[in-house]
């Protein structure tokens, strides 16, 4: 009788301490679960947080771009009208015309700079290849319109990669200049573009096989002239994304390369 009071009592004392076990267990549960529930919540707040910056910086970049763009195209344009307005006044009809001419190439400029800004916030276009295909259809009908032979070469591994709107779009930009600084300048007969990687960086380079130039006496031409800053935008942009960027050029027939090297994060 006393050894079945026993296991009655060791009975009840291992079932309350089961159900103080499961208990504890209960509430630990609902301690981890709230735990993850609210870290969960935060890590989704900062992502979202960081999601509105990354747009705001965006926003903040196009309006940047537009103000820079516009501001300078709309400023010469007006400059220019008050020159026209001189030759009309002094029936100079030759430089009428060109300046004229001028005022229309700029804001055929402008329209093509706004296609460019547009093209660059799309985010189908995040990969190597879709700017590849831009550069082509750029360059190739510019360079064909004046008996250029271009030449566009792509590592088989670049068209793979994924870049920020910001890299992409300062990377077809300097491209993009390189290719209006030679057909204005270079008189060159062939146009070579390639674009590959080198462990982890990322190279466009661009070489004409034209004139050259000397660096430092275009930089002080560009500072004289009311439009032509090709050299210093092209420095700025490499800047922007922290690129390097390499001009080798000079009057010796050995034609210009520009190069711009991206490490890729």
């Amino acid at each position: 009788m006393t050894f079945v009071v026993l296991m009655v009592i060791h009975n009840k004392h291992v079932a309350g301490t089961l159900d103080q076990a499961t208990h504890s267990l209960i509430s630990w549960f609902f301690i981890l679960t709230a735990i993850f529930v609210i870290s969960l919540a935060i890590i989704l707040y900062r992502y979202r947080i960081r999601e509105l910056l990354n747009r705001q910086e965006v926003r903040n970049r196009i309006a940047v771009d537009l103000h820079d763009n516009i501001g300078s195209t709309l400023s010469s344009i007006s400059v220019y009208s008050q020159v026209a307005k001189i030759y009309q006044q002094q029936q100079n009809h030759h430089q009428l015309n060109k300046v004229l001419d001028t005022i229309g190439e700029t804001a055929s400029e402008m329209i093509s700079e706004m296609g460019d800004i547009v093209w660059a916030i799309n985010p189908n276009n995040d990969h190597m290849s879709s700017i590849y295909s831009r550069m082509d259809s750029y360059a190739r009908p510019v360079c064909k319109a004046k008996n250029i032979n271009f030449n566009l070469h792509c590592d088989p591994k670049v068209p793979f990669l994924k870049l920020e709107m910001n890299i992409r779009k300062n990377i077809y930009l300097i491209f993009k200049e390189a290719i209006n600084n030679a057909l204005k300048y270079a008189d060159c007969e062939v146009i070579t573009v390639k674009l590959y990687l080198v462990d982890a960086i990322l190279i466009l380079s661009v070489h004409d096989d034209g004139a050259g130039f000397e660096y430092h006496s275009r930089l002080e031409n560009e500072e004289q002239t009311l439009s032509g800053n090709g050299l210093r935008n092209m420095k700025m942009r490499a800047d922007e994304i922290f690129a390097q960027l390499k001009i080798i050029s000079a009057k010796n027939g050995m034609g210009t390369q520009i190069e711009v090297q991206y490490r890729i994060p």
